[in-house]
């Protein structure tokens, strides 16, 4: 959106700053201006002005000022261009938006603005279904135990079990096939090019950016036959995942009162958090935790507690967002829940859970602590191996401290635990810097991973499959930047689901069956943002040939081709007929040709 001056002066013509500040704000008249405690550092004796004359604020204790456009910048943590819708619908102050006419959309800012208004539209859609399931509201109510308030508050709805419905209604508000498709509101049938709904007879949350604007959805099933139990919306213009927390946008208005933020897995361990009284929890959504995430955290506190799952997943996810923090000058606490709770969304149903939760809370250690107790525990520390290796864990996660003060006073701290004299350590480390740990670390990995040789390559097959992750490679064949040919597409997903059947443990089957885990969903979807990354700015051709070198040529010479070595392990497969076999080699060879 440009600035649109006409628009801008007329919010300030009519908007005080004086009643958009004490929205957030309690301010006292202090002769001719207001004053109170700056929302932007923490502070008891008030050093925060604003000025009714001038219509600016200014912070002697930080230095933060401005005009009502920059305050709610801050406060609300948006750009500009969101300061001034915010403050215009506020002040019901019109502003150029999307106009249906004729089936087609009249353009007034931009394709972001489509996205957000088919997603309320949906949303409305979903709302009005849920009451006449039972099914869906029992599941909520009695199941996961969630109030009337707890519902409509994080606006839980339902899909319904219809495949076309949702699609009729958009469409009838002028929105095109491409764009329900786009907007991951629509499928394609890998037989068919008619479209059908993406989210059928699930939960629905959905999710915000800042603004409250709705711009994607994780829908729970409801039948345990459906697999995935969670799916996500696909990225579009107005959803980066890397970008999104589910939660901030209820979690914003309470972080001056708690002065925290607290990571968790999924949403409903956000829901469980507001249950406890801890309306401070945020979570992503169908990816890991990544730097833009943290700047993103960074801007709201730097008051960080992670609490993430206590398995080998959830130390792995725990481990890389601290690298990430530690890089940004943040040094997060790890929350731990008692060990008879499987999670935050089951404490919340215990008898004294708030009380509870609040003691995990006021023990939470320090991460590099907490970090080197939860691997300490499951290592052999008899084994001068698996010591070594979490001295190096420890060591990777010192490295990422951009502060060299901090970083003496974490390894000073591991000299302490492990009972070595500093200097031990502090050579140890020098020389894991220098690469010489990492050679040993990764030496000895490829030990244990020669002595038991897989059956096929999952780097590489992950990587194929994560073309197959929630319909993407579909997409390469609508998409203006990407359009694949319709027939190699086509053959790459007949290719896909034979090799599902023939090689039940590989990447692919998993992905089409919808029974990938947690970590592998996060590894595909990580996989997937590095398809996208690769072919978002490609064109038709360029694009076509980066699939076809990553799915039939070898990635090095002398090495089968993915599609070579998918084709060899089905052909011994007694899960294949002859005639099957051969129309797999027809599919290779159609593949091969385009």
């Amino acid at each position: 959106m440009s600035k649109d001056n006409s628009v801008i002066d007329e919010i300030l013509s009519r908007v005080d700053i004086v009643d958009v500040v004490s929205q957030y704000v309690p301010l006292k008249k202090s002769g001719t201006n207001f004053s109170g405690c700056c929302p932007f550092h923490h502070e008891k004796t008030p050093s925060f002005i604003v000025s009714p004359q001038k219509q600016i604020f200014k912070c002697f204790g930080c230095g933060k000022g401005g005009n009502v456009f920059v305050f709610i910048q801050e406060i609300e943590k948006i750009d500009f261009r969101d300061a001034v819708k915010l403050l215009a619908e506020r002040n019901h102050i019109e502003m150029p938006t999307y106009q249906a006419s004729g089936g087609y959309f009249q353009r007034f800012q931009d394709e972001k603005e489509k996205m957000k208004r088919m997603h309320k539209l949906a949303q409305e859609f979903f709302v009005e279904h849920l009451q006449h399931h039972l099914n869906a509201i029992q599941y909520l109510k009695e199941t996961r135990k969630l109030t009337d308030e707890i519902i409509a508050d994080f606006w839980l709805w339902y899909a319904p079990d219809k495949s076309y419905e949702l699609l009729q209604y958009l469409r009838s508000k002028g929105f095109t096939d491409d764009d329900l498709f786009h907007a991951s509101l629509a499928k394609k049938s890998a037989n068919s090019p008619e479209l059908y709904a993406f989210f059928r007879n699930r939960i629905m949350f959905p999710i915000y950016d800042l603004m409250k604007n709705v711009i994607g959805f994780t829908a729970r099933s409801l039948d345990p036959n459906d697999q995935p139990k969670y799916l996500n919306s696909s990225e579009h213009k107005a959803f980066e995942k890397s970008k999104i927390l589910y939660g901030l946008s209820h979690a914003k208005s309470h972080i001056n009162q708690f002065q925290k933020l607290i990571v968790v897995e999924g949403q409903m361990d956000v829901i469980g958090l507001h249950r406890l009284g801890f309306p401070i929890g945020v979570a992503t959504s169908g990816t890991a935790l990544t730097e833009d995430h943290i700047k993103i955290l960074k801007r709201h506190t730097e008051h960080l507690y992670f609490l993430f799952d206590n398995d080998t997943a959830g130390q792995q996810a725990t481990f890389r967002a601290m690298k990430l923090c530690y890089h940004h000058n943040l040094f997060p606490k790890i929350v731990n829940l008692p060990p008879e709770t499987k999670d935050v969304d089951e404490l919340a149903n215990l008898e004294h859970g708030k009380e509870r939760f609040e003691s995990c809370l006021q023990q939470a250690q320090d991460g590099f602590l907490a970090l080197f107790d939860q691997i300490r525990a499951s290592s052999d520390m008899s084994s001068p191996i698996d010591k070594q290796k979490l001295i190096n864990a420890m060591f990777e996660l010192i490295i990422s401290v951009s502060n060299l003060t901090i970083q003496e006073h974490y390894k000073l701290l591991l000299a302490e635990k492990l009972g070595f004299a500093p200097e031990i350590i502090k050579v140890q480390f020098q020389n894991y810097r220098a690469g010489e740990g990492k050679f040993l670390l990764r030496q000895q990995e490829r030990q244990e991973t020669s002595a038991k040789p897989p059956s096929y390559q999952p780097q590489r097959e992950a990587l194929f499959a994560a073309l197959f992750y929630q319909g993407f490679l579909e997409k390469l064949r609508t998409t203006e930047q990407a359009p694949t040919e319709e027939a190699f597409v086509q053959a790459l997903l007949q290719f896909a689901n034979q090799i599902a059947v023939a090689v039940p443990e590989s990447s692919i089957a998993k992905v089409l069956t919808g029974t990938l885990t947690e970590p592998e969903k996060e590894e595909m979807s990580a996989l997937q943002l590095r398809w996208e990354k690769e072919l978002g700015e490609l064109g038709e051709e360029t694009t076509k040939k980066a699939v076809l070198q990553r799915v039939i040529s070898p990635n090095n010479p002398g090495q089968p081709s993915p599609i070579m070595e998918y084709f060899k392990m089905a052909s011994k497969s007694p899960h294949l007929s002859n005639e099957e076999k051969m129309q797999l080699n027809k599919l290779k060879n159609t593949i091969g040709k385009k």
